[in-house]
């Protein structure tokens, strides 16, 4: 049984490229240069430098390319003095890399990065041969890592985007957030004491420095996401817009000022901050909903070029229908029409069905975690119809909710733990 990588519910296995690493690696004091004393490599590194100092690249971003520069170059230089015949090879990896490298950088940039010097153009019209490296007497040659493919490019970069989603989500709850501010203020404002004019003092939300950074960091690397990119970037300004007013609002429930002016500051910033935790939360969704769904139309591509009844279609088909139907939950309100979430609950059912007779059949046996999907998400649909009801009823649909919430993410782990033992247990 062959399972196609890929996690449903925006949860990704971080795709290593090597530009990328060096775009992410934690930032260090930069030794004196040693060149590496290979024509092209330098002249690569040189321009790679150039690049990093141009005015387009971030200065958050500038230090980490430089230590991914330096990395490089120590990694070239011990080539060459590892096996003094692999000069050839490292010289014409340097100009494959100038070239792929100046590509990357420039398209997200903008930077000055100058193209391939003649020397270098030669290189890789005469690439070297087979027996160029060879030194019998001498250990291996230990060759620099290729630039990474467009594609690994990509992958990073919406690797990088579905981290500070993960992370959004766990630490950010904004419209909840809101709902409970405006609550405690009303609630507090009806008792007729001082505290309701605070309308910081019962918000309980902390900055976005971390997210801030998580976004600059994947905004910045090379390539592009078309489907995610404006929504990256729309977020990332509304939190920035955001952020001072958190960090006012913490200074001033932090120092009691609040005491001191009798909640005039809080009362000031209540107009302010409103607008824009609301903007906030609207560009939440929007970014989160991009990356849901580029997710479900690759997943879609990669259910359509399986064959119909093999094992990992059925399982990536069953996640679909599911993460579809949560879609429909998400859109659920007092007094929703529940019929389309019904439907796509019933659709979750017939492909988890045609997803246990499969397991069912095969030898050896499919992993205990895969027919634990099964069961996860047949608790999941039970749960979903809980919901309808009580929406259906005028009843109270909250706890349904909940569970329907926490078994969905139950789900998502099983689907990791299924694909990941059955891809070890079936390579083929």
């Amino acid at each position: 049984m062959t399972i196609v990588g890929g996690v449903p519910g925006l949860r990704y296995g971080l795709a290593v490229a090597w530009l990328a690493v060096a775009l992410a690696t934690p930032t260090m004091a930069v030794s004196p240069v040693t060149p590496v004393d290979v024509e092209s490599c330098d002249a690569f590194l040189a321009a790679y430098a150039q690049c990093a100092a141009s005015p387009g690249v971030p200065e958050t971003v500038r230090p980490n390319i430089r230590q991914g520069i330096n990395t490089m170059r120590d990694s070239f230089r011990e080539a060459v003095a590892r096996n003094e015949a692999a000069r050839p090879i490292v010289a014409y990896q340097c100009a494959q890399a100038h070239e792929a490298v100046r590509k990357s950088m420039v398209d997200a940039f903008k930077c000055d990065f100058p193209v391939l010097p003649p020397a270098s153009q030669a290189l890789l019209q005469t690439p070297p041969t087979a027996t160029a490296g060879r030194a019998p007497a001498q250990a291996p040659v230990r060759a620099a890592p290729p630039p990474p493919s467009p594609e690994a490019q990509e992958q990073a970069k919406v690797n990088a985007y579905t981290e500070a989603q993960n992370h959004l989500v766990r630490s950010h709850p904004l419209e909840r957030q809101l709902a409970a501010y405006r609550r405690d203020n009303e609630r507090v404002l009806k008792l007729g004491t001082k505290l309701g004019a605070n309308a910081w003092y019962h918000f309980g939300i902390v900055d976005f420095d971390e997210v801030i950074d998580e976004l600059e960091k994947a905004t910045a690397l090379p390539s592009t996401v078309p489907e995610v990119d404006p929504q990256a970037a729309r977020l990332l300004a509304s939190l920035r817009e955001l952020n001072p007013t958190l960090k006012a609002l913490t200074r001033y429930q932090t120092t009691r000022e609040f005491k001191e002016d009798g909640y005039k500051f809080a009362r000031e910033q209540h107009l302010i901050l409103v607008p824009k935790v609301e903007a906030a939360a609207k560009a939440m969704d929007a970014y989160g909903t991009a990356l849901f769904e580029r997710e479900l139309a690759r997943d879609d591509r990669r259910a359509a070029a399986m064959p119909e009844d093999a094992p990992a279609r059925r399982l990536l088909t069953t996640s679909l229908a599911l993460r579809r139907a949560v879609q429909r939950f998400e859109a659920l309100g007092p007094k929703a029409d529940v019929g389309p979430f019904l439907a796509a609950l019933g659709e979750v059912s017939n492909a988890n069905r045609q997803l246990g007779t499969t397991f069912d059949a095969m030898t050896p046996k499919a992993n205990s975690s895969c027919t634990g999907y099964t069961d996860t998400v047949a608790s999941v649909i039970g749960h979903g119809r809980d919901v309808a009801r009580d929406i259906k009823t005028k009843g109270d649909p909250s706890q349904p909710a909940q569970l329907f919430n926490d078994t969905y993410n139950r789900s998502v782990r099983d689907f990791e733990s299924c694909q990941r033992y059955e891809s070890r247990a079936r390579p083929s």
